[in-house]
């Protein structure tokens, strides 16, 4: 009894982990299996969860990017646009890898997944839905040791992967940079033609840019957030000027925008731009070993200062003689009705004539431009523009065009440089003399022809032709081509007109424009920037509209600036703060962006690099970035309007919130 009484009290001393040692580890082991395997499970779950997050967020993106090119699933083709261009969001988020864009879209899958782009054309939605197999993050084997079977995880096509347009309540301004130079005059359908066509009824390619202008802006003119501008471009943007010309009719302007270099930058070009400066003999005496510099004033004064103001001179009574008076109705080679009519005197002191190298009737005397009463601008700029002259029209240099900004005489750098805080002082603008191109009335005459054209004051019969007749100068006064000359078509900017939009649509309407000329897309461009910088909008969008054929000479200007970043500093320019801070533009861009559309017969769906490449050139590599949403084509007025409007839509893709899906 008291031995048993030992017992108990001496194990009653023991520590209770002491007498249930045994049972704990047998409890351990029999939980530690369940403890493992939900954690396998939760961490499995996390990853699980992981990856539809990550892979929502994909789809997100990718039906971003869908959207931004709005084909609509029209047909296979873009059915499968939409899933290369979805599959490659994919992949980079998934794993930060994009794929080749070139390849089909089933190389662009991953093992075990699928994907699938759905539009719903009533509610004007992109849904995208993609499924990925995934491994386990551990692997839990079942009562016969087999592996698992792969997770597959979606996105929850409720409330992930799917977008749609809407309207962005913010102000746009959207400029139209339009070709009108004689290509645009080529029938839809004719792949090789560049001349002037005239000929082609409604076929031409401008009938149709301007049609498909005209129903954007019919589309959009009720948006007071949105505002339209007109940039049209030959060599040299059209401006309108509010002035009458010596026949009563409208005047026009001629305009660009570019640094020059010295001594091209001091030239007075509104002066000069009637003044007939008589290379012809000077090309001959140059040839003749007389000459030996153009741009040498020593080899004109003084020795042949009486002949050069003498061209100048007896031009002035040409113009008069042939366009003004036949214009006004006057007697043709009547010079008594010019007189008459005062606008012309006789000089009777022959002596003086010599003297100074006068023609017998001073005619425009009215006029502050006159050569008989700017001796001094003559005698101090006359060489420069004789070399201007050479660079254009004697067919010597293969780098220069039919303007005398070209790359001999531009600043590149000093243009882009000085983009913005010195717009004013780059912008050039002459008053563009109302005559026949081939008449050597201004020296600048390849330069702005397209309202020449417009008004008939060229036509087919002047164009195969190397010399005006007396017959086209009746012609010109006997139909009052230049008493009727309408500034048109010339740049309409931004304005704060309510009725803005209205405006530029009853302009369009209402024009029956005959382009020709050359073509230079890079000053119109150019030109293009003082026009977004004046403008109020948040959103810039500048948008080319042409043929793609530039001028030779012009394309070289043209690649010289996209080499050296000439978009990116317009796009980037308006979006600067330091600008605005400086006054240099009206308001901030939250966006600024160039579109070149290319007005091709043969558009096709381009889908490599090369083949953008090949189509855009340096629009595509420099300009671009590589990037080809901002490069489309047209075939005719329905595909034209088809991608302004979608420029116009691009960047208004939007997530759907649940509530909106029914919406």
């Amino acid at each position: 009894m008291n031995n048993n009484n030992q017992l108990n009290n001496k194990n009653h001393k023991d520590s209770f982990l002491k007498c249930t040692s045994g049972s704990i580890a047998i409890s351990m082991a029999i939980m530690l299996p369940a403890i493992f395997i939900c954690m396998a499970f939760s961490i499995n779950q996390a990853y699980t969860m992981r990856n539809r997050a990550m892979i929502s967020e994909a789809t997100n993106e990718a039906s971003l990017a869908v959207i931004a090119i709005d084909n609509r699933n029209v047909n296979d083709e873009a059915k499968k646009q939409n899933r290369t261009l979805a599959l490659n969001y994919i992949n980079y988020f998934i794993s930060k890898e994009i794929g080749d864009g070139s390849k089909t879209d089933a190389n662009l899958l991953k093992p075990g997944s699928e994907v699938n782009v759905d539009y719903d054309e009533d509610k004007q939605e992109y849904y995208i839905a993609y499924n990925q197999k995934f491994n386990e993050f551990i692997e839990i084997k079942d009562n016969e040791g087999e592996k698992p079977q792969p997770v597959v995880v979606g996105n929850k096509t409720e409330s992930y992967g799917n977008t749609r347009k809407y309207l962005i309540y913010d102000s746009f301004d959207f400029a139209f940079i339009s070709d009108f130079s004689a290509s645009s005059t080529c029938q839809y359908s004719d792949v090789n033609c560049n001349d002037y066509s005239p000929n082609n009824n409604a076929q031409r390619r401008l009938d149709y840019m301007k049609d498909a202008i005209e129903d954007i802006i019919e589309k959009y003119k009720e948006y007071t957030q949105y505002q339209f501008a007109l940039v049209p471009y030959d060599i040299g943007v059209p401006v309108e000027n509010k002035t009458k010309n010596a026949a009563g009719g409208q005047n026009y302007d001629c305009s660009v925008m570019y640094k020059m270099k010295k001594p091209y930058n001091s030239i007075d070009y509104n002066f000069w731009s009637n003044k007939n400066v008589a290379f012809t003999y000077w090309s001959k005496l140059k040839k003749d070993n007389v000459i030996k510099d153009y741009s040498d004033k020593s080899n004109y004064f003084p020795n042949h200062r009486k002949l050069l103001t003498y061209f100048m001179d007896s031009s002035y009574y040409n113009y008069y003689a042939h366009i003004v008076g036949p214009a006004l109705g006057l007697e043709y080679g009547s010079n008594k009705a010019l007189v008459n009519a005062g606008l012309c005197t006789e000089r009777t002191s022959y002596q003086d004539r010599v003297e100074y190298g006068l023609h017998q009737y001073a005619c425009g005397i009215g006029r502050n431009d006159q050569p008989e009463n700017n001796r001094g601008v003559i005698d101090s700029e006359y060489a420069t523009v004789v070399q201007l002259f050479d660079y254009m029209f004697s067919g010597n240099y293969d780098d220069v065009h039919y303007s005398f900004a070209n790359s001999k005489t531009v600043d590149i750098d000093g243009t882009i440089s000085t983009l913005f805080s010195d717009m004013q002082k780059n912008t050039i603008t002459f008053e563009r003399p109302i005559s026949p191109v081939i008449a050597e009335f201004s020296p600048f005459m390849g330069m702005c022809q397209s309202p020449l054209y417009s008004n008939n004051l060229m036509n087919e019969k002047m164009v195969n032709v190397k010399k005006v007749t007396d017959e086209i100068y009746r012609e010109i006064g006997d139909a009052k081509y230049v008493a009727k000359f309408e500034s048109t078509p010339h740049l309409i900017p931004f304005s704060n007109d309510k009725n803005h939009n209205d405006n530029i649509l009853k302009s369009l309407k209402k024009s029956n424009w005959k382009p020709g000329g050359g073509t230079d897309t890079m000053t119109a461009l150019l030109r293009t920037v003082p026009i977004m910088a004046e403008s109020s909008g948040n959103n810039k969008v500048m948008i080319i509209i042409s043929d793609g054929k530039d001028d030779k000479g012009a394309d070289v200007l043209r690649d010289t600036f996209l080499d050296k970043g000439v978009c990116q500093a317009i796009t980037g320019g308006l979006r600067d703060k330091q600008n605005f801070d400086r006054g240099y533009i009206k308001n901030q861009a939250k966006s600024a962006i160039i579109y070149y559309i290319k007005l091709n017969p043969e558009a096709s769906n381009l889908k490599t690099d090369a083949e953008y490449e090949a189509q855009f050139g340096k629009w595509f590599t420099k300009c671009m970035n590589g990037n080809p949403m901002f490069l489309m084509e047209a075939r005719d007025k329905n595909s034209l309007t088809d991608v302004i409007n979608k420029v116009i839509e691009i960047e208004t893709g939007k997530f759907i919130k649940k509530n909106q899906t029914g919406s």
